[in-house]
């Protein structure tokens, strides 16, 4: 049984007074304070030992560096030396990387080396660590926007309530109220469950830069690396978040099962996109995700969107242009909805070429408590070329939470309601 501080005090004094008894020699108050001293002191070693340190707020998150290429040619320069020539901001990281490594041990952590990759990123700065990744996810236009879900392991599922068809005037599966005459026996309904599943999978940039442009040019490789990685990143998780197959990769909504595809118009001309398709488009989206949807398009739709039009009468009116049509800015909204522009959409007549898409309905799992790739450095690939490698790499999974669209209570297997919707191929 733990014991309180008072408790503790008054055992530390009577095994003060019982060993100056046993020497023969009076137990006084300076005795006693340089005990207490003493026991302080250990108190503080053991808190050092077996807490983990805290941060100081005013630590440097750069680790002392001005720049992200300024660490990299540090890093370099201790590999080519193989640890003779380490700058001692270097040193001070190691110092504390194995501070951690050894908490972690104490508190029964597997064990880890810091030569290991993982335990390796404690050695990068906090601040670049996290850049990299924040600038990505930033740029991303989809992923930014969906549900983040931190992950401790490499899987996690995900309850939900299994309700997407309500033809037979259930909610949540199987929930429903009756009306019920006098003395009328009461019918039990019950909802369903079931759960969404998130497997991380892993992504990864890697390149080679050689020593001049290392030892030559510290200014330029700063935005270089920056630069590389993170639109490189962007430019993926955009990608996949539209296109992702799930196989070794997120499921993209070209792929979902909950993806409705709007049909196109009777006889409507191959490779257009009609103001009806917009307004049908538009029907099928669930109600809740309205104020949250936007549309995505290819760029090589907008001259379909532009000429869009509709009847009235016997003449017909523009419905996208501004009143005064091409003098002025297209309008960057569709039904009051954010419209983007990305080359990641298929092009023009086929499906997939514009979407409507609520992407908070869209799961993104990541390892850790944040989004933080792990990096990595090695001359040895490219010794004889004079070449340093870096690599980095990340680990997450993303797919829609809906295992299916929402049929309706007096809707049709083909009249669905849902957040991704996508206009049929018009060949």
């Amino acid at each position: 049984m733990a014991l309180s501080k008072e408790e503790f005090e008054a055992l530390i004094k009577q095994n003060v007074s019982a060993q100056c008894a046993e020497l023969g020699i009076p137990s006084t108050e300076a005795i006693q304070e340089q005990v207490d001293e003493r026991v302080k002191a250990a108190v503080e070693e053991i808190k050092k030992a077996f807490i983990p340190p805290t941060v100081d707020p005013g630590e440097d998150p750069k680790a002392g560096y001005k720049c992200f290429s300024e660490y990299l040619m540090d890093i370099r320069r201790a590999n080519v030396s193989h640890g003779r020539d380490v700058n001692p901001r270097l040193t001070e990281m190691m110092k504390k990387a194995e501070a951690r490594e050894k908490v972690l041990k104490t508190a029964g952590t597997p064990s880890m080396t810091i030569s290991d990759a993982e335990s390796g990123a404690y050695l990068i700065p906090d601040e670049f660590r996290a850049t990299l990744l924040e600038v990505g996810i930033e740029r991303s236009d989809f992923f930014g926007r969906a549900v983040m879900v931190p992950m401790a392991m490499n899987a996690i599922n995900i309850p939900a309530i299994n309700g997407f068809d309500h033809s037979s005037g259930y909610v949540h599966g199987a929930l429903d109220w009756k009306w019920l005459d006098e003395e009328a026996d009461k019918t039990s309904t019950t909802p369903k469950f079931m759960q969404v599943g998130l497997r991380l999978k892993k992504t990864a940039g890697f390149c080679y830069l050689s020593d001049e442009l290392l030892e030559d040019s510290p200014i330029s490789i700063e935005p270089l690396v920056q630069r590389l990685f993170s639109d490189a990143l962007a430019w993926q998780l955009d990608w996949v978040a539209l296109n992702g197959t799930g196989a070794g990769q997120p499921l993209g909504l070209i792929n979902a099962p909950c993806l409705i595809t709007h049909a196109k118009e009777t006889n409507q001309t191959a490779d257009t996109i009609v103001t009806e398709n917009i307004l049908g488009m538009y029907s099928r989206l669930w109600s809740r995700g309205r104020p949250n949807a936007i549309w995505i398009a290819n760029h090589n739709t907008f001259t379909q969107l532009a000429t869009m039009a509709m009847d009235v009468g016997t003449g017909g009116a523009p419905t996208w242009l501004p009143a005064n049509g091409v003098a002025g800015r297209p309008y960057d909204t569709l039904m009051g909805l954010p419209l983007i522009l990305s080359e990641h959409c298929r092009t023009v007549g086929d499906l997939g070429d514009i979407y409507l898409a609520d992407w908070t309905q869209y799961l993104v799992g990541h390892k850790g408590a944040g989004m933080t790739p792990k990096f990595d450095t090695s001359i040895h690939l490219k010794f004889l070329e004079d070449q340093t490698a870096f690599r980095f790499v990340l680990r997450l999974d993303g797919q829609p939470w809906w295992p299916s669209a929402i049929t309706t209570r007096y809707g049709t297997s083909s009249w669905t309601l849902g957040p991704f919707i996508a206009l049929a191929a018009r060949a």
